[in-house]
């Protein structure tokens, strides 16, 4: 009876134990994505910078979209940055 119980109680805990070390590896993968789709939206808002001036303004609406497909790590994004268009004061 108690040798029963003792090989039940581990091939519980050895249950458990691969429960946690099988989800290591999607949690490590989740975290990159993650971080990829940081780095996307970083080198998305540096190109909307660098393309943004006063003449690209004068065509656009108060309130845009711009779309910039973006490589990371062999993976591609597309990231939607949604402006609006103000003025700024004067000093």
């Amino acid at each position: 009876m108690v040798y029963t119980e003792i090989i039940f109680a581990l091939l519980i805990l050895m249950l458990l134990i691969v429960m946690i070390f099988g989800t290591i590896p999607l949690q490590n993968e989740t975290l990159n994505e993650a971080i990829r789709q940081e780095k996307a939206q970083i080198m998305a808002e540096n190109m909307f910078w660098e393309t943004v001036d006063a003449t690209y303004l004068q065509n656009r609406p108060d309130h845009f979209n711009v779309d910039f497909e973006v490589e990371v790590d062999g993976h591609k994004y597309l990231v939607t940055i949604n402006a609006l268009k103000y003025e700024r004061p004067e000093k």
